[in-house]
């Protein structure tokens, strides 16, 4: 017997160890629910559970796999369990008429759950078999696994029908309406509630930053780019931008920046052939003129053409 077949038979067990689990889980709510939706999906769903469990089987005897003693017993014991706890259940679902609504979202919650289980079982057993191979068993996996999407999918359509029963019954009615759940906007990768708090200047320094290095960079390759003294005159122009003023009301003087022009004759355009020229200029002659724009005429055209 191979590998492949024994992983094949190990997961087949699991899968029908949780159908016999499903079917007890599912006749012992049958016996408490009222006609109606749930005790419909409920029946449906029962019938299609004993079909997979009789697949299961059969597909396990395809591959040659034998039940032991021990195996069987624990089995038909875990059936039996499953339907003396139904019967056990049911008078008290008779004597508790005002909290049945209640039982019924208990019920449904548990076989939510119980369905979210089978549909995982079955998704790994599909890919499993897929890998190993075994078309069969992967074909089986995936039609069953349908059935038990189907079939969460019809319970999650009955949890808010069933909550606004008990919410009639037990709250009376209301005026107000229960809010509508909001999403709240997710945050990018990485990002947490803790750490510490970015402030605004912070992230415009880093930009800054990254500009100056592009602006070394390309300094080399372009006839009209920045000179050292130009740059840094540059670093020198944002450091004075960015140093706060600690005190209210006028601050205290400083020293002047001067910022040369980005390229000779700069001053004699005019600004129509200033834009023309910056559609075409590299980024580091783009924000030579921004800076030059903004400590001297700050005409907005030209700023605007730089990009910023």
């Amino acid at each position: 017997m191979s590998s492949a077949t024994d992983l094949m038979i190990e997961l087949l067990r699991e899968a029908e160890s949780t159908e016999q689990a499903s079917l007890s889980a599912l006749e012992s709510h049958l016996r408490g629910a009222p006609p109606g939706p749930f005790r419909s999906a409920l029946r449906r769903h029962h019938d299609e559970t004993r079909r997979h469990a009789q697949q299961i089987g059969e597909r396990l005897q395809s591959l040659g796999a034998t039940r032991s003693t021990v195996q069987t017993a624990w089995t038909v014991g875990e059936a039996v369990v499953g339907r003396v706890a139904g019967l056990a259940l049911a008078p008290l679902h008779l004597l508790t008429g005002r909290d049945e609504p209640v039982t019924l979202l208990r019920h449904l919650r548990d076989d939510i759950g119980l369905e979210a289980r089978e549909v995982a079982t079955y998704q790994a057993l599909e890919r499993l078999a897929g890998a190993a191979g075994d078309r069969t068993t992967a074909s089986l996996a995936r039609a069953i696994r349908d059935d038990e999407e189907r079939h969460l999918e019809t319970l999650r359509g009955l949890l808010e029908p069933i909550t606004d029963r008990i919410a009639r019954e037990r709250l009376g009615d209301r005026p107000q309406q229960p809010p509508e759940p909001q999403r709240r906007p997710s945050r990018p990768a990485g990002e947490s509630n803790g750490g510490p708090v970015k402030t605004e200047r912070e992230t415009p320094y880093k930009e800054r930053a990254a500009r100056r290095r592009e602006a070394r960079r390309q300094a080399g390759h372009t006839p009209e780019g920045p000179s050292r003294a130009q740059m840094a005159r540059v670093h020198e122009q944002e450091r004075a931008q960015e140093t706060p003023v600690e005190s209210e009301g006028v601050a205290a003087p400083h020293a002047e920046v001067h910022v040369e022009a980005p390229w000779a004759g700069y001053d004699d355009m005019k600004a129509s052939e200033i834009v023309e020229r910056l559609r075409s200029a590299d980024p580091t002659v783009r924000a030579m003129a921004r800076l030059y724009e903004q400590n001297g005429k700050n005409r907005k055209s030209i700023i605007a053409a730089t990009g910023g």
